[in-house]
């Protein structure tokens, strides 16, 4: 039974050095499930787990690591104890017929089953092989084996091109359900997609009323009320498509689909729709900046503003930077998944840009505080008081777009360690990168006492009005009875 954790594990390319010389070796030998042995022509070695340990072996030599080893180590152990247990159940006993057997496949011991009953079991450390990672308790999924009525454990069908006869040939083989140890930590993350759905189309209904509001009551200057606009409806569209990517990709992939194997282009449009969404934000975040800038340290009449470089480096500039983002994921090395996994360095491509704009507006926006706070002194006026208004509102959105690519920068797996704190930090960057736009809609609207005071005089006109149509219907009201009262007293008077 040992023979099978080396037979399963020479079917994955990722533990060996040489992959093809042992891919040949395994379409030469077969393996018994009967006997430790894998069956060859001339000789036979047995494997054991004292053999497999031994410092010049042959079949050590040929893994990249003692991770790998480790794990081939484990399963024959598994399945020593497997052996052992199965003989001390004697499951051989004269009521076998009645429950699908106790029964070793290769990567874990899994006891009799009653028929029509399917059995769970915690993914085994040997199901990591293929992944290169390393389980951990907060990784382990469930991989399960059905036992089907007639007390036969569940198979499928599969098909074999025989070189020989040159022909398919049909077989069935015994099957267990490891897909979800495919997918390590599959149930954590995908609590962590609900509660981002959640959060955002929470952002994106308010982000959609604060850009309502800022069209309606908005009387700020118009080119300050224009980026402010633009700002929102590059939070619209990245609330919208990422929101798009974590229900139609990332949802299903860990709800086990394998649409994301099988990398339609659709999907991966919209994971570049989503990253472009998401720079635009960044880049009309600096031309706020840039924008208060010409205000504050270089006044300027604002219909001397000209709106084209703001357009440019807001709409334009994501798209060129997302071009050649998409030139080098288009490679065939990168070319998979749906775009979803990093390529490592060359991610940078759009990292760093981010920061960069990140910093720059910081920059902008610190040195103009400190340029307002001085004319203060000196001066004071209402137009300072607003533009320091301004430059604190854009200064307040800089940690809270800024702390989640901390994490790039600094990156962290909680699975790796299990770590309480940093799921906490996790949680964390989720609910500050689904809330950005939430909170820019109540820092720029509804904590906007222009805003506020424009709704209040809209409420108090429409009160105003509606008071006035009501006297109006009621004088008319009036009116119309003392008219038919004389009428009356006038036929009164023709009838005596």
């Amino acid at each position: 039974m040992c023979a099978q954790c080396l037979w399963y594990m020479a079917g994955s390319e990722g533990p060996w050095i040489n992959f093809d010389s042992v891919h040949k070796w395994k379409v030469i030998y077969n393996y018994s499930d009967q006997i430790n042995v894998l069956l060859c022509n001339p000789n036979c070695t047995e494997f054991k787990y004292e053999t497999l340990k031994q410092p010049n072996n042959s079949i050590q030599k040929e893994l990249k690591s003692e991770f790998y080893m480790g794990l081939l180590l484990d399963c024959c152990e598994q399945a020593r104890q497997c052996c052992v247990r199965m003989l001390e159940n004697g499951n051989h006993d004269s009521h076998e017929h009645d429950h699908c057997p106790a029964k070793w496949d290769g990567f874990m011991c899994w006891n009799s089953a009653k028929p029509g009953t399917i059995s769970y079991q915690t993914c085994p450390s040997m199901t990591y092989f293929a992944l290169g990672i390393k389980p951990t308790s907060c990784r382990n999924e469930l991989a399960n084996k059905e036992c089907w009525h007639n007390s036969t454990w569940a198979r499928i069908s599969k098909a074999h091109f025989d070189e020989v006869e040159k022909k398919w040939i049909n077989y069935s083989e015994e099957y267990t359900n490891y897909l979800p140890c495919s997918t390590p930590g599959a149930t954590i993350k995908l609590k962590f997609i609900r509660i981002s759905i959640v959060i955002y189309v929470i952002s994106l209904v308010l982000t959609s009323i604060g850009f309502i509001l800022l069209w309606t009551f908005c009387n700020e200057r118009h080119k300050l009320r224009e980026i402010h606009l633009n700002f929102f409806l590059s939070l619209i569209l990245t609330a919208s498509f990422s929101l798009s990517v974590l229900i139609f990709i990332k949802e299903q992939h860990y709800r086990l689909n394998s649409m994301i194997d099988k990398n339609p282009i659709w999907c991966r449009i919209l994971m570049l729709l989503m990253k472009t969404a998401r720079l635009t934000n960044y880049c009309w975040m600096l031309n706020e900046g840039i924008i208060l800038w010409q205000l504050v340290v270089r006044p300027m009449p604002v219909n001397k503003i000209r709106m084209t470089k703001f357009y440019l480096l807001g709409w334009f500039s994501p798209i060129i930077i997302i071009s050649f983002y998409t030139f080098i994921h288009s490679m065939e090395v990168f070319n998979k998944s749906c775009w979803t996994k990093s390529m490592g360095y060359w991610e940078l491509i759009y990292i760093v840009p981010t920061i960069t704009f990140i910093v720059i507006n910081t920059i902008l926006l610190i040195y103009m505080m400190y340029v307002l706070l001085h004319k203060s002194f000196t001066t004071s006026n209402n137009m300072n008081h607003q533009l320091r208004s301004s430059v604190g509102k854009s200064l307040l959105l800089v940690p809270v777009f800024g702390i989640h690519y901390m994490f790039y920068i600094v990156p962290f797996d909680p699975f790796e360690s299990c770590a309480s704190y940093q799921f906490v930090f996790h949680y964390i960057m989720i609910i500050t990168e689904a809330l950005q736009g939430s909170i820019v809609t109540a820092v720029f609207c509804f904590f906007n006492q222009e805003i506020r005071e424009s709704i209040k005089r809209k409420f108090d006109k429409m009160r105003l009005r509606n008071h006035s149509i009501t006297q109006r219907r009621n004088t008319t009201v009036d009116n119309d009875v003392m008219e038919m009262e004389k009428l009356n007293q006038v036929v009164k008077l023709n009838d005596s």
